[in-house]
């Protein structure tokens, strides 16, 4: 059930990221909801598994960039790899750390993919990097910040109480 959890997730990401995201950029910085997922998923699952997970992402990625053909498979995969590494050592309970790690995650991944898609040119790798990878990242750790205080709500019992509010039963 988890698997089919975690696929739907994916489809839903990518869908909601290339639709409702594609517009709704910030100064032309758009969120990793992708990137995101694949956090979520390595949170969840075995570090191996979060690898392939990343695989298939990536692999959905590159059939929308076909001239690109493989690096977002590769990109997504490390960072499966590294996902899994972080979970099986480090203990992330606190939301600023989960944003933080959301951060660094995001300029990680997009490091890897800009190397790849400039040939590892350095000074078009910092360009396109501060101009469009630092914003997306900002975005996407908001983003990340939000759901995760949304999540902690509802499974706090946040939508008891609006019940109980709403109904006037205790």
């Amino acid at each position: 059930m988890d698997k089919v959890r975690n696929i739907l997730l994916i489809i839903v990401a990518l869908l909601v990221q290339s639709t409702l995201f594609g517009r709704m950029d910030i100064f032309g910085a758009r969120p990793d909801l992708a990137l995101l997922v694949l956090i979520f998923i390595a949170g969840r699952v075995e570090p191996a598994e979060s690898i392939l997970y990343g695989f298939l992402i990536g692999f959905i990625q590159d059939v929308y960039t076909p001239e690109f053909l493989g690096f977002n498979s590769f990109t997504m995969s490390l960072m499966g790899f590294a996902l899994g590494i972080v979970k099986e050592t480090l203990t992330v309970e606190n939301y600023s750390v989960k944003t933080l790690l959301t951060l660094v995650a995001c300029m990680v991944h997009d490091l890897l993919y800009l190397s790849l898609y400039t040939s590892f040119d350095f000074s078009l790798l910092v360009k396109l990097f501060v101009k469009n990878s630092l914003p997306g990242a900002l975005y996407t750790s908001i983003i990340a910040f939000l759901f995760v205080a949304a999540y902690g709500w509802v499974v706090g019992g946040g939508l008891k109480i609006v019940r109980e509010l709403t109904t006037g039963r205790r």
